[in-house]
């Protein structure tokens, strides 16, 4: 029998979520009677907000939340008067009321069974609310109705098709279905063991079909000779035992075939209904859009207010609904959007309405699901994204280079979502810090989502997001590295390819792989995650490289094997673990391993910013004697820089001040030992370093030979086009290091 206190305790759990709905319904009232503040309020809509806080209070009272109940209490009585038509409803009241909503949200976290709240905490707001009816007009006179009312006979209440669960008991039963869906893959690799045995019983088959008719002449030959004999006894009961043998086999095989046959049936009727039983307590985690819709027409709202400007919100919500965990990430994400969009985007009343357009700016948010997915545009008709402020902020910041004049809008656009970039000139209340999109992006992919940008200046802005409708199950790829298993999100992954010797050049001092004539870095897995220390690639035999990122932010993993692709149950690591570099949880196998689920975003961000040591395999066998290296150079300073360097390095050097000159002078040096390596400027007369190095690979004698371009071009174009012409190494002279140009000659020698 539940005591008094177990009661109390479990009509409290009940009015936590009754007393969140009510807050929000008089919230959503609220906004739009403040919308259309010329539109006189509908009773309906009066009675609504009536019958939300006398509800509130009632509730509060049964769950013995004293302080709710003294709160509501009070804005049931504004209510009553705005009912009675005895007070207009004004900003300012509405300030004091979401003030009072907002602090029953919080006297509701707090809130235990049986404590009574500090009354001193809410008093002053009491006084407010009450200080609202004391301020009321004379009361209006109760219109008469026109006709008698009729008495209606009240319906029947119709049968509940609905029950409250905690959300605790929906996670342990997502978490016992997660177990359950491991399982079924044991069940099935199970299945598929039993399965791999037929082979061996036909292989045994074919043994004894060779076998059978030998052991049978030899039982014909020596049965009519040695009668009664002990050889003849022997070789009867061998016979007669690889008979039997066999005759075993052949029950064991048609035994383990049904075996292997109900256990195939077993697993396929297992993963229906595992798959059935998730999809149904998936459904019960899953909240509509329209449960975080208040809070952010709230939050415009306040912002909208503290900026100086005016805003609507429209939301078509298109009942979409997902995942609670996902939902949550999605408030956060859109309440950066709508602050970028308030701060950065809707211009103030005034300078709309010197372009033309309306004052009020227009914000818009868009939602619906297809497939798996749940798609969110949110558009502003603000000033839009000023691409050329960006260009300019990125080369003040270091990000782009004064010679990237013809960079693209994606590469523009990538930039807004860089930590710390942001085009403000000063920090407000609202942004100018540059921290917002960067954390909107970084939850998007580390969801498994996207993120896209469209912007017309003048126009406004449009995000739109990508987003899976659940975090629970995901499809993912197992791969292996210096003999552990990992699992990575396919969501993540771009492509894989082979690393062969033709793809992989240094720039820069940095292994990179060409994927259509782009370079991306090339990064062996096990060193990124600190799991070995070797730095050399060993491309004697192609290895699987991994394309993961999207836009400008990709790079290739190199990865030691590929196993298979599967439906991986999502486990979030427990405390203290829950924050791992390059883990975002783990999945179990189904031979009860586990593998660690990497986090893609961690793995793109360590692989930007680090400077691994990598080495490529020796491309030229290095002869007895100092090797030579022809340095091209139209600029003297340059080269005497270049000339100094190597030779206290220990190299010969050739000279030569063009690329024709070059040409010329390699061609002579075939005949007294060649030249090892050329290190060449771009931008010469004649021949330039681009126009060297597709002639160098053109000439069957020459094109053994190593080819680095240092030089001032420092664009995207002109980088792909250097390695596209064949060059092993692109070092730029704003970044020039002397020991990185000597380590990267050291490895192409």
């Amino acid at each position: 029998m539940l005591s008094n206190d177990d009661i109390q305790a479990q009509v409290l759990a009940v009015f936590r979520a009754e007393q969140a709905e009510h807050r929000q319904t008089i919230a959503d009232i609220l906004l739009d009677l403040e919308r259309a503040p010329e539109q006189s309020p509908q009773r309906e809509q009066i009675d609504r907000l009536f019958r939300a806080a006398h509800s509130l209070k009632g509730g509060a009272r049964a769950a013995g939340v004293r302080s709710v109940e003294q709160i509501a209490h009070q804005i049931e009585n504004v209510f009553a008067a705005l009912r009675q038509q005895r007070l207009t409803l004004t900003a300012e009241m509405c300030d004091v009321i979401y003030h009072a909503l907002d602090l029953i949200g919080a006297l509701m976290d707090q809130a235990v069974p049986g404590a009574i709240a500090d009354e001193g905490a809410f008093a002053e707001l009491l006084a407010q609310l009450a200080a609202i009816t004391q301020t009321e007009a004379p009361p209006a006179p109760e219109p008469v109705p026109a006709t008698p009312a009729r008495v209606v006979a009240a319906p029947a209440t119709p049968a509940e098709t609905s029950i409250r669960v905690d959300v605790a008991i929906l996670d342990h039963l997502m978490h016992e279905v997660g177990e359950l869906l491991t399982s079924t893959l044991r069940s099935r690799q199970l299945a598929r063991d039993l399965q791999a045995l037929a082979p061996q019983f036909e292989r045994w088959r074919r043994t004894w079909r060779r076998a059978a008719p030998v052991a049978r002449r030899v039982q014909r030959r020596v049965a009519p000779h040695t009668a009664g004999k002990t050889d003849s006894d022997d070789t009867q009961a061998l016979v007669t035992t690889l008979e039997q043998a066999n005759a075993l086999i052949d029950t064991l095989n048609a035994a383990i075939s049904r075996v292997a046959a109900r256990a195939r049936e077993d697993h396929d009727r297992l993963s229906a209904i595992s798959s059935r039983l998730q999809t149904y307590v998936q459904q019960t985690r899953m909240a509509p859009l329209s449960g975080i819709v208040g809070p952010l027409r709230l939050h415009v709202r306040e912002l909208a207010r503290s900026a100086g400007k005016e805003v609507e919100f429209v939301i078509d919500d298109g009942g979409a609904e997902a995942d609670r965990q996902v939902l949550e990430q999605v408030r956060e994400m859109c309440l950066h959007l709508l602050r970028n969009a308030i701060d950065h985007g809707i211009e103030p009343p005034d300078v709309r309405q010197a372009q033309g357009k309306s004052p009020t700016g227009l914000i818009k948010l868009v939602a619906t699901t297809t497939g798996d997915r749940l798609v969110l545009t949110l558009s502003d008709d603000g000033a839009g994204i000023d691409l050329e402020r960006v260009r300019q902020q990125a080369i003040a910041n270091g990000l782009l280079t004064r010679e990237q004049e013809t960079v693209d809008q994606t590469v523009l656009l990538d930039l807004i979502f860089v930590p710390g970039f942001s085009t403000k000139s000063s920090v407000s209340a609202l942004s100018g810090r540059g921290v917002g999109l960067d954390v909107v992006r970084t939850s998007v992919e580390r969801m498994g989502g996207q993120i896209r940008v469209e912007t017309t200046l003048g126009q406004g802005t449009t995000f739109m997001l990508s987003l899976p409708l659940t975090l629970q199950r995901s499809h993912g790829l197992l791969i292996h590295v210096a003999k552990h298993t990992f699992a990575i999100p396919l969501d993540s992954l771009q492509r894989i390819v082979p690393a062969t010797r033709e793809r992989v050049r240094m720039l820069e001092g940095r292994a990179v792989l060409l994927m259509e004539g782009r370079p991306l870095p090339l990064i062996p897995l096990g060193q990124l995650l600190g799991m070995n220390s070797e730095s050399a690639i060993d491309l004697d035999e192609a290895k699987p490289v991994l394309i993961l990122g999207v836009n400008e932010r990709q790079i290739a993993c190199l990865v030691d094997a590929i196993s298979e692709e599967l439906e991986l149950v999502v486990h979030r690591l427990p405390a203290p673990l829950q924050r791992v570099q390059f883990v975002s949880g783990a999945a179990i196998l189904a031979d009860g391993s586990v593998a660690p689920i990497l986090d893609p975003v961690d793995m793109i961000r360590a692989a930007m910013s680090a400077r691994l040591t990598v080495a490529l395999p020796d491309k030229t066998v290095v002869s007895a004697q100092a090797p030579a290296i022809l340095v091209v150079d139209d600029s003297i300073t340059t080269r005497t820089l270049e000339k100094n360097i190597l030779e206290a390095a220990g190299y010969r050097v050739l000279l030569a001040t063009n690329g024709q000159e070059a040409l010329d002078q390699l061609r002579a040096a075939q005949a007294n030992g060649g030249c090892q390596l050329v290190l060449s400027d771009v931008d010469m007369p004649r021949l330039n370093g681009f126009e060297l190095t597709e002639r160098i690979r053109s000439d069957p004698q020459l094109r053994h030979l190593p080819v680095v371009l240092v030089t001032s071009l420092d664009s995207p174009t002109d980088r792909e086009r250097g390695l596209a012409a064949g060059a092993d190494a692109y070092i730029v002279k704003r970044a020039f290091d002397q020991q990185a140009l000597l380590a990267t000659i050291a490895r192409l020698l």
